[in-house]
């Protein structure tokens, strides 16, 4: 079985990877992920930089790396397997001389591995002095075996004195345990290890904790690195591309697109960022020039576009006033494209078959029984394409122009039946004339069938195309989107070799003096308003157009939003990419997944993203909580759920698009918050677990950050819904939190979110709908007391096998670790139900009445006494009503008085005093310990008590040695 990591790379890597790389991932990587996922791989003692070949070079300068602020939100999986990955990449670089045997890649591997022993064991970085050299050999030793090695490399053991070489690289040790290291015999010559090995390692190293491409040329790591590609003989330059925000897919777009063009350049991406690539270039590369670079840009983005607008897929949509379409779609395109490609549109978005508009419209104009009578033949789907068709080119291309409306009369034949004048016929903003017009060609040719109709307007908008070409009757509008793009991009984009762009004065003076004044566009509401916006149309947005406006003030004039040109586009790249509708998606509560990467990623981890953001469109928590608790509740164990259920495609290009800030986000069917939320908020803590990233959940569709260096959090939810406080969780968790030695704090909020989900699924759910709307009301019961688990599955357990009893304990005590109270109230449950099981014991089987006879009797008295009595009093009255209920009993439920070893004077003598010690702790430390004497509060909880007090019977009689043939009969047998 695969974990998510090992089943996306085995999908995304080629075919003919090395053998040694895909033995590490198969063999290595799920012990890395096991034990390293959660493990920051930086702490406050020592940082994780290469010295061997800084302190030779530039002394100042590996001070201040060793001094910087460093962002602890990277996982040791993270690091270890970007740093190999990032060193890996340059062994086709290396010279013939200096190229890895399988024996060196394996040691590579390795080395990388096990520069997570300081932090994995919480150690010091510090090499041992020269006695505990052999014992720290052997802490390796354990480590390896812990991580499966002898199935990657039998002889890893030998190379230990390599390893620990090695391992000095990040960890600023050299000289006297350099020599250390030596005293055992290395496997690879010295001179091996030095070069190419060490370079390599330090090279992996540094470029697994860069934070942002520009860290290339504002920092030392960046120059590091370069020379570490002299001293391994790389002829390679190392370049950037950056965008200075974030958008999404549009940003996402762009960067692909650069990646395209640098391809053609013969740069080699080495390490990506939601902000941008670093790149080896050939040493005397070639700047892009950026008006070329611009126009491809430009292509590559709205070809996206136009693939999908003239299928009618994007750009347009249609209301009660007919066909509509995006200013970009307007702009895209020439007004010849446009109408050519018409009829594919309508096709597309013109379905209305069960319900046609057409009919509607005749209704309106007041015909005659007659009239009616014959267009009532023509007034279905037919009629409502044909005039959308006609009345989008006249509200578009040539408004109340004659000549058009004559030409398409005569070419619908229908010219001397229907006048000019009756086809503009309006009213409320429709033009009802086009419908009539539309159903009497219907009408008149009966015979013609939907795929007729697309024929017949297809001939119309060929020779409609090809006689405004030739006559130059349409005339192309400005691309206001495309200039608003090129100016983004000036502003925004950046490649190392470009001087840096200077702030506009006079683009924000008029993004001012248009935000100022009264009658100009309307602001984006998804922005400041840098760029230039336009009224929200449906078309564009996927939210309810207006959604985000204020309230209008008590005599002032109408607050209107609008969207950017830019975030337009970002709207339109999301409904093509996620083929949502416009307008609509805000209907199905979405909630986004924002997955950065921890630092950088190498290509193929983003190749490996890539295929899940694609699949992960919704999980199934049945079948997830069914997995986990099956595995024992091992969070651990979720790596290697089936997480996608989608096969490869073996014709999926490798060259699509990466995302550098993955996307995914999920719906709901159901309309609260809590529905909304209950699958991201899962995955919000399961992604950083399994694949070491970084993951965001929020409502916005407005990405929170452009980098993961903007926050410190492996997981930010951003305003979950109320059960999220309710369950007592913070919205936000890193690496350095722990919840106690054991447990990292990650794991504990996973292992509470899967215990309420699974027992809201078991007992307030149905086997078609899972009721996530009452979710609230089951985590605020569960809030109170772990009892509480007990009492909402008291009906759910009462048929369930022994094991489900006790996983609900397990439950219960999950659930209250860490929380003195909780714990208490279950050990506290327990013992109330083993002493009174000495002196009174009834079949599982049997009522609940019966089970808990004895603590019901002692709950009924506490409660119906007068609070004034004494305690002792107290203690003596229950004692005695108690006692004289058991006498009531039959005798095989009284095992004390059922041992016939004994007089009947001693039974008695020991069930009296069994008695009173079960009433005393009733009322001393139940009664007047956890509920302070408040009788009100006791009454709260008597049915949760009784329930715990069930479940904890049930679990005490499983527990217990199963009586032998020969034995007496057990308990609630018959005698």
């Amino acid at each position: 079985m695969s974990t998510l990591l090992q089943t996306l790379f085995f999908q995304t890597l080629p075919l003919d990877l090395d053998p040694v790389l895909f033995a590490y991932i198969e063999i290595v990587l799920p012990s890395v992920e096991q034990m390293f996922g959660l493990v920051s791989a930086f702490n406050k003692v020592e940082e994780n930089y290469s010295d061997w070949f800084i302190q030779r070079v530039d002394q100042e300068a590996a001070a201040q790396i060793k001094n910087a602020d460093r962002n602890f939100a990277q996982s040791l999986l993270g690091y270890v397997l970007n740093s190999l990955l990032a060193a890996w990449n340059l062994l086709p670089l290396l010279s013939p001389k200096l190229a890895l045997s399988d024996e060196k890649k394996k040691l590579l591997c390795l080395s990388f591995t096990f520069q997570g022993y300081s932090k994995y064991c919480n150690q010091s970085a510090t090499l041992p002095l020269a006695l505990d050299f052999a014992e720290f050999l052997k802490q390796l030793q354990t480590l390896g075996e812990m991580l499966h090695l002898d199935a990657f490399w039998s002889e890893w053991r030998e190379c230990l004195p390599d390893i620990a070489y090695l391992m000095q690289i990040p960890q600023h040790q050299i000289g006297e345990n350099t020599r250390l290291a030596k005293r055992s015999v290395f496997k690879i010559p010295e001179h091996r290890l030095d070069l190419p090995l060490r370079p390599l390692l330090s090279f992996g190293t540094i470029a697994a904790q860069i934070t942002d491409p520009i860290d290339l040329v504002t920092k030392p790591e960046g120059s590091y690195l370069q020379k570490l590609l002299q001293a391994l003989g790389i002829d390679r330059t190392l370049v950037y591309h950056r965008l200075r925000n974030c958008t999404g897919l549009l940003t996402n777009q762009i960067h692909n697109a650069v990646l395209h063009f640098a391809e053609k350049l013969d740069w080699h991406p080495l390490l990506f960022f939601p902000q941008g690539v670093i790149y080896l270039a050939p040493p005397h590369h070639e700047i892009p020039d950026c008006t070329k670079l611009q126009e491809f840009l430009w292509g590559q983005v709205s070809n996206q576009l136009a693939e999908k607008m003239l299928k009618g897929e994007v750009g347009f949509k249609r209301d009660g006033k007919g066909l509509k379409a995006a200013p970009q779609t307007l702009e895209l395109f020439s007004p010849a494209q446009l109408i050519r490609h018409l009829p594919n549109v309508i096709k597309a978005c013109i379905k209305n078959e069960a319900d046609p508009a057409t009919p509607k419209r005749l209704e309106k104009l007041g015909l005659g029984p007659s009239e009616e009578a014959f267009l009532a033949d023509g007034a279905d789907l037919r009629s409502d394409r044909v005039a959308e068709f006609i009345l989008f080119l006249q509200r578009q291309f040539f408004k109340d122009d004659l000549i058009f409306i004559t030409w398409i009369l005569e070419k619908l034949g229908i010219q001397s039946a229907i006048t000019p004048e009756q086809t503009q016929i309006h009213s409320g903003g429709v033009n009802w004339g086009w419908y009539y017009a539309a159903a009497y060609f219907i009408a008149s040719n009966p015979t013609l069938t939907l795929e007729d109709i697309s024929a017949k307007l297809q001939g119309l908008a060929d020779q409609l195309a090809l006689c405004a070409e030739e006559t130059a009757l349409l005339a192309a509008g400005k691309n206001s989107t495309r200039n608003v793009f090129y100016n983004y991009l000036s502003q925004y984009l950046e490649i190392q070799g470009w001087d840096a762009p200077e702030p506009s004065f006079q683009q924000e003076l008029e993004g001012y003096l248009n935000a100022k004044q009264v009658g100009r566009q309307p602001i984006c509401s998804l922005s400041s308003g840098e760029f230039a916006s336009e009224d929200q149309m449906d078309s564009v947005v996927l939210f309810k157009p207006q959604q985000y406006s204020n309230k209008n003030p008590l005599g002032g004039r109408q607050l209107k939003r609008g969207i950017s040109k830019i975030w337009a586009l970002e709207m339109l790249l999301r409904q093509a990419y996620w083929t949502v509708p416009a307008s609509k998606l805000e209907e199905q509560q979405p909630v986004f997944l924002y997955i950065f990467p921890a630092y950088a990623h190498s290509p193929q981890v983003t190749r490996a993203i890539r295929v899940l953001v694609n699949q992960l469109k919704r999980v199934n928590l049945w079948e997830v909580r069914r997995f986990w608790r099956d595995h024992g509740m091992d969070i651990q164990a979720l790596r290697f759920y089936p997480w996608l259920k989608v096969p490869p495609d073996p014709k999926e290009k490798d060259d699509q698009d990466l995302p550098f800030l993955a996307i995914t986000y999920t719906t709901t069917k159901g309309k609260t918050t809590t529905e909304a939320w209950v699958e991201p908020a899962f995955l919000a803590l399961a992604l950083p677990l399994l694949l070491g990233v970084k993951v965001v959940a929020t409502a916005s569709a407005v990405p929170p950050y452009s980098g993961d260096n903007a926050f410190q959090e492996v997981v930010s939810l951003d305003e979950p819904a109320g059960f999220w406080n309710v369950l007592g969780l913070p919205t936000s968790v890193s690496l350095e939190e722990r919840f106690n030695e054991q447990k990292h704090r990650l794991e504990y909020m996973l292992n509470r979110l899967l215990i309420a989900y699974s027992i809201h699924l078991d007992c307030k759910s149905s086997p078609l709908d899972p009721h996530w709307q009452a979710f609230p009301s089951t985590v605020r019961e569960l809030a109170t007391t772990p009892l509480a688990i007990f009492s909402l599955a008291r009906s759910y357990l009462k048929n369930c096998s022994d094991a489900e009893v006790q996983r609900y304990w397990q439950f219960a005590h999950l659930w209250s670790a860490g929380d003195t109270f909780m714990e208490q109230q279950l050990e506290l449950t327990q013992r109330l139900v083993q002493e009174y099981r000495t002196f009174y014991k009834v079949h599982v089987a049997d009522s609940t009445y019966a089970i808990v006879l004895p603590l019901s009797k002692v709950l009924e008295d506490i409660l119906s006494t007068p609070s004034d009595i004494p305690i002792e009093t107290l203690i003596l009255q229950t004692l005695g009503q108690l006692h004289d209920a058991l006498r009531r009993q039959k005798p095989y439920y009284r095992p004390l008085i059922m041992d016939e070893s004994l007089s009947i004077d001693i039974r008695a003598d020991n069930e009296f005093r069994a008695i009173h010690q079960f009433v005393t702790t009733c009322i001393r430390d139940l009664f007047l310990g956890q509920y302070k004497g408040d009788r009100a509060l006791l009454q709260a909880h008597r049915q949760r008590i009784k329930s715990g007090a069930e479940a904890a019977y049930r679990l005490l009689a499983m527990q217990e040695p199963k009586p032998k043939d020969n034995q007496p009969p057990s308990e609630g047998a018959k005698v």
